[in-house]
This record gives C-alpha cells, sequence and structure tokens, in this order.
C-alpha cells in the first residue's frame, strides 16, 4: 500500500437524467441469420445490420468518485470492477495495490488490501471479482495467485490455482467467475538456449484448483538474436464468461467471430456477424506498435514489432445473466459517432444479432476503460494517461501534466439492457 486514506465518504454524485431515447436508426436488419454446421458445430451467421433498428440512448448517470473536486479518494489506475447483489462495487486500483468499496449510491466506505506478499496483499494485480459466497478475490499476476478477502477486507487465504508441472506458479493475465469454477487467462515462459518459449492458456479450474477444461493452448517461440513481437500473435484473446459457466470467446484477430462453450465446456455454437474491418491512420499504428525491451546479459535487446494496419474485430465483450452478450467491435469502440461513449452488438442466446445500441456520454473507448457490470455501466475517465504516466506505453509519450486525475462514473442501464424506451 502506498497511499492510506483516512477521509470520510465523499462521492460527488452526477446529476440524474432521465432515460432519453436520442436517436433511432431508421433501417432495420438487411437480413435473416442463416445457421449451418461445420464439423458438427452450430454457427450462426449473421448480416452486417441487427434485427432491429439500431439505438442510442443517454444512460442516467448515479454516480461518480476520483477527480480533481473529490476529497474522499485517489485512484492510481482502474484496472478492474465488480460488484455484488447488495450493490456495493469493488475497484481495483493496479497501481496502489488496494480495492476501493462503495456503496449502491456511490457513497465511498473504505479501501480493502494491500501491497506485499503477506496473507491478504498482493503487487500489480491485474483482475478482480465477486466470488459467489460475496467475498473479493483479487488476482495478482506474477508469481499468479488469486487473494481472497472478505467485503470488509479480512484475509480468507488464497483460492487454489494450477501451476506448472515443475510446480511453479503461472503467469495470470486475466481471470472471471463461470459458474462454479474460475475461468483464467495464462502464460508459461520456458527458457531456451536461443530464446524463450511462451505458452498462453484459456482454462477453466474448479474450487480445488485442477483444471476442468482447457479453451485454448498456443504455444510460440522467441529467438534472442532475431525476435519479432508481432501485434496479431502477441495480443491476449478477447473472452467474457457467463453466471451460469458458458464462455465466450473470440481469439482470431481478424474475424468477428465469436465461440460460445456451454457450461460444461464442450464447443454449443460460433456466432459470426458480417463485418469491415477497421483500418488504423498513421498516428493510431505507432500507438498500438507493441513496444518491448529485453534485458540479456547485462544488454538491452530491442526486438522487432510489428502493428497491424487494422484494428482487431472483436475488442471486449460482456456476457450478461439473461444469455445475451455485448460486444465491443473495432468500429463500435474507435469510430463512435460525436458525444458517443461506444456502441455495442448485442446478440440474444440463440447468437442472433438482434440490437446496436450506442450510449452518449462524456468519454470514449480510446481514452478511457468501459465496464458492464449487471445493469450498470462503469467509466473510467483518464485510463490511457494514467497507463501511459505508470508504464510508458507510447512512443516517445511523456506523463501530461495537465491530465485530470482519473475518476469513476456509474450509469443505469437497467431500461436500456431490457429493451425498454
Amino acid at each position: 500500500m502506498t497511499i492510506v486514506h483516512a477521509f470520510r465518504s465523499k462521492a460527488t454524485a452526477l446529476a440524474c437524467t432521465p432515460l432519453l431515447v436520442l436517436a433511432t436508426a431508421a433501417a432495420a436488419g438487411d437480413g435473416e441469420a442463416k445457421v449451418t454446421s461445420r464439423d458438427g458445430v452450430r454457427h450462426v451467421l449473421n448480416p452486417a445490420i441487427p434485427a432491429e433498428p439500431a439505438e442510442t440512448f443517454d444512460p442516467r448517470a448515479l454516480w461518480q468518485a476520483g477527480g480533481e473536486d473529490d476529497e474522499a479518494v485517489f485512484f492510481g489506475l482502474i484496472v478492474s470492477i465488480d460488484a455484488d447483489p447488495s450493490g456495493h462495487t469493488y475497484l481495483l486500483d493496479g497501481q496502489l495495490s488496494e480495492v476501493f468499496v462503495f456503496d449502491g449510491e456511490g457513497n465511498y466506505l473504505r479501501s480493502i488490501g494491500r501491497e506485499g506478499e503477506g496473507p491478504g496483499e498482493f503487487r500489480r494485480a491485474g483482475d478482480l471479482f465477486v466470488t459467489p459466497e460475496g467475498n473479493v478475490a483479487i488476482m495478482q499476476r506474477m508469481p499468479g495467485k488469486i487473494v481472497v478477502l472478505t467485503p470488509e477486507g479480512d484475509p480468507l487465504g488464497d483460492y487454489p490455482t494450477p501451476r506448472t508441472p515443475e510446480g511453479s506458479p503461472l503467469f495470470f493475465e486475466s481471470g472471471g467467475p463461470a459458474g462454479d469454477g474460475v475461468i483464467l487467462a495464462t502464460r508459461t515462459f520456458a527458457r531456451k538456449e536461443t530464446g524463450m518459449e511462451i505458452t498462453e492458456a484459456l482454462v477453466r479450474v474448479d474450487r480445488s484448483g485442477e483444471i476442468q477444461t482447457t479453451y485454448r493452448e498456443q504455444a510460440s517461440s522467441r529467438d534472442f538474436a532475431n525476435m519479432v513481437f508481432d501485434e496479431k500473435s502477441s495480443m491476449p484473446p478477447a473472452w467474457a464468461a457467463g453466471s451460469d459457466g458458458t464462455l465466450y470467446l473470440s481469439d482470431d484477430f481478424d474475424a468477428y467471430a465469436i465461440q460460445v462453450y456451454g457450461p460444461d465446456g464442450t464447443l454449443a455454437h460460433v456466432i459470426e456477424r458480417a463485418y469491415e474491418h477497421r483500418k488504423r491512420s498513421p498516428e493510431e499504428m505507432e500507438r498500438f506498435k507493441p513496444r518491448v525491451s529485453i534485458r540479456r546479459n547485462d544488454r538491452s535487446l530491442q526486438p522487432e514489432s510489428k502493428a497491424s494496419p487494422t484494428d482487431r474485430d472483436v475488442v471486449q465483450m460482456f456476457a450478461r445473466p439473461d444469455g445475451t452478450v455485448w460486444v465491443l467491435s473495432s468500429r463500435g469502440a474507435f469510430a463512435a459517432s460525436a458525444g458517443v461513449i461506444a456502441t455495442f452488438d448485442v446478440f440474444d442466446r440463440e447468437g442472433r444479432f438482434v440490437r446496436q445500441v450506442s450510449l452518449r456520454g462524456e468519454g470514449s473507448y480510446r481514452d478511457d476503460g468501459i465496464h458492464l457490470v449487471g445493469d450498470r455501466l462503469y467509466l473510467v475517465r483518464g485510463l490511457r494517461a494514467a497507463r501511459v504516466a505508470m508504464f510508458g506505453l507510447e512512443s516517445g509519450a511523456e506523463p501530461d501534466a495537465e491530465a485530470e486525475a482519473m475518476s469513476v462514473a456509474c450509469y443505469d442501464l437497467g431500461r436500456i439492457v431490457q429493451g425498454q424506451r
């Protein structure tokens, strides 16, 4: 823990505005979804336009925390958000190594967890989720472990997780609950004479830490003498897990295709949508180029980096309890209209492209973080600037002394996700 907060709760409330449908596209779907079978797997082939007219909504603002005017909390880098059934929100700060807890009205209650290696402690955590029992699980990246705390911050030990064949901890990219298990995106690193072998996997583990299902496993080699980092091959896949154990996986950078696995781990069907790749500008090409520096034998090696001329088709996904999946495409994330935070493609439980929902507000996926949790949207304002300040992710980037302090805004999407005007 690098900062201790001793202030009383003082979240800044946003003015609540009524839900307003601001625009409705005149065009309906350009055709019905077609269903076919490939190698015994059902594929749902969707047209480019949803079955229902596209809609733009003004979501109802609930609360805001952080920022220049909030004396109660200061955020370093909010990397993950979840909420429990009682309405409490948990914000994981990967820089400060603590979890901020807010009640349903946005009042700051306390912070839990701290930096370290002792009980209930963690470093550079990358993900967070609420367990079925209502406790808070924080995922440390390396060495990979999942620390479990009560909502009040009392340590409950570590969630059992798998290890390498040699017994070493794995590297965790991300994680989350799925039914009675946990989904983990992992990496292992094995040194070779001339380089390194990296194995990436997406697995589901049970409560004893045993792997139940391996959804994806991919190995790649890095040669120190001729090392190349390709954005397409180095970027982790997009995935989302439903509360019933359903997994949605998009692991093809250049395809709008989502594999849907049932709770038993079998591939149930594949969702596809007609889609045109979004081309990047020269500035975006430079921004998205992988930047990696490796030290070997006291020497700094600068590998060759390759950036894709187009964005990844499926950027992010959110699985909802009603069986729908909300997909943020490259166009929905980076080509949204002025005044629109993001545009989501909504697929029903059968895989049909039924809706397209645009959410208006101050913010954009290009600069901010987006989290859909239950019937709420959380917008992490200033995420890109905070990442640059912490990691220096962009070529020649300097921390912006004029950048506003990070804040989190919460919006109610209840009527929107239910399809009500």
